[in-house]
C-alpha cells in the first residue's frame, strides 16, 4: 500500500521528497529521476544555464582593467549580478541571449534572428536597461527601470523578435 505524505523539502520542480516508502515511491522516484534527466537536456533549461555560465566566465575574464587591450573598463560586480537577474528571470520559453563585454564597463545581451532583425540591452548594475531593437524597418530604443521583475517593454520587444 502506498501512503501520500506531504513534502516539507520540495524546493524545486527538480527534487522529490525522499519521504516516500514502499515499491510504488521506488517506481515513482525512477520515474522522477527520468523525467529529471531530460528536463537537464532541455534546449531551453539548459539553454539559461549555459547563458549564465558564459556570463560568469566574461565576469572572470573582463574584471580587470584593459581587458580588451584598448583600454576598456572592467566589468564591475554589480553589472554582472544585475545581468545575472535579468537572465534569470527571463521567461523559459524565450530564446536565450548571447553576453557580451562591453568596453564602457558594462554587458551587453544580444538576440540576434538574422540581419535586420537584433534586439541588445546594456545593464550597468544601476538598475536601469538601455535598450534598442531593430525589426525590419522599423527601429525601437529607451531605458527602463529594472526592478524586481523585467520591464514589459523588454518582454514585448523579446517576444516582437520572435513572432
Amino acid at each position: 500500500m502506498t501512503m501520500a505524505m506531504r513534502c516539507t523539502d520540495c524546493t524545486t520542480i527538480t527534487h522529490l521528497s525522499q519521504n516516500g516508502f514502499g515499491s510504488d515511491h521506488t517506481q515513482l522516484s525512477k520515474f522522477f529521476d527520468d523525467i529529471v534527466a531530460e528536463l537537464r537536456k532541455s534546449i531551453t533549461l539548459g539553454g539559461k544555464t549555459d547563458v549564465l555560465q558564459s556570463l560568469a566566465s566574461l565576469f572572470e575574464e573582463c574584471s580587470e582593467e584593459d581587458w580588451d587591450g584598448n583600454e576598456a573598463s572592467p566589468i564591475t560586480e554589480d553589472a554582472y549580478l544585475e545581468a545575472r537577474r535579468l537572465i534569470s528571470n527571463l521567461p523559459i520559453n524565450l530564446h536565450m541571449p548571447e553576453v557580451v563585454p562591453e568596453p564602457s564597463g558594462e554587458i551587453g545581451l544580444e538576440w540576434s534572428k538574422g540581419k535586420d532583425r537584433t534586439f541588445v540591452l546594456s545593464l550597468s548594475g544601476r538598475n536601469e536597461i538601455v535598450y534598442a531593437g531593430l525589426f525590419g524597418i522599423n527601429k525601437v530604443h529607451g531605458v527602463e527601470y529594472f526592478g524586481d521583475t523585467l520591464p514589459s517593454a523588454i518582454l514585448e520587444n523579446l517576444r516582437r523578435l520572435y513572432t
